[in-house]
């Protein structure tokens, strides 16, 4: 006679309980470790988006024309006009003169026609104004030599009253680029003087906080921007953060 071997009830049963509980706490490590993974991205996003505002922003204001930057009452704008082209020039024009021997340090002499030229400018305001106090519109550029001579049709006085201790000229577009902190997120807006045609593009979300201050030149150091900015993610996590740049006043 043959005897048979297998497994009894109770085995089954008990394999069974072991069985659901290894796959109960697979399921639990595995979860968590999904979990840590999306908390450490989410970590990751903010991060990325915080160096990546910081970066840009540093970067546009060190190439802004002179003391064009301002910071709104509430602080949370910050405006500047980009330099598209700089010179040396040779020397001032006379009263009532139509031109300026520059030597650009750039190959844009066949581009900047239509752009502003500025030399000693103050403020902002200055550079936007529409009868131009100081700078003029250009109207050509020839090249002779090695020297631009840019052409222009406007009145440049009071535009070239003073000089730079640098003998610098700075060309630009008839444009103000803002950075806004609104409720959530910051927009980058590019705002034509002329039309007052406005572009905005988003560059950054989860934007709990932040501000912008301007702090004038001192005898040790230019101007500066501070930026302080503060990112909070999914987590409920806030992370704060703060950057200095130094920027031109001096032309």
């Amino acid at each position: 006679m043959t005897k048979l071997s297998g497994f009894t009830l109770i085995e089954l049963i008990l394999t069974v309980v072991v069985v659901g509980i290894v796959a109960l706490a697979a399921s639990n490590t595995l979860q968590l470790g999904f979990q840590s993974y999306n908390d450490s991205i989410d970590r990751q996003d903010n991060q990325m988006q915080a160096k990546f505002l910081i970066e840009k922003l540093s970067r546009e204001l060190r190439h802004a024309v002179p003391n064009s930057i301002e910071v709104s009452s509430s602080q949370e704008c910050v405006s500047f006009i980009p330099v598209e082209a700089s010179a040396f020039y040779l020397e001032l024009p006379l009263f009532n003169e139509k031109q300026i021997d520059t030597v650009l340090l750039s190959n844009k002499a066949s581009v900047i026609a239509g752009l502003n030229l500025t030399i000693n400018p103050s403020n902002q305001n200055e550079l936007i104004e529409i009868n131009g106090s100081r700078y003029v519109a250009i109207d050509s550029v020839t090249v002779s030599g090695g020297v631009s001579t840019i052409n222009f049709s406007t009145n440049n006085n009071p535009a070239f009253t003073s000089n730079s201790v640098s003998g610098r000229a700075f060309i630009y577009k008839p444009e103000v680029i803002s950075y806004c902190i609104v409720p959530g997120k910051v927009n980058r807006t590019v705002t034509n003087t002329q039309t007052q045609l406005s572009f905005v593009n988003q560059l950054a979300n989860h934007i709990n906080s932040g501000k912008f201050i301007f702090e004038q030149a001192s005898i040790h150091r230019n101007s500066m921007v501070r930026m302080v900015l503060a990112f909070e993610n999914d987590l409920g996590e806030t992370t704060q953060y703060q950057h200095d740049v130094q920027v031109i006043n001096v032309p």
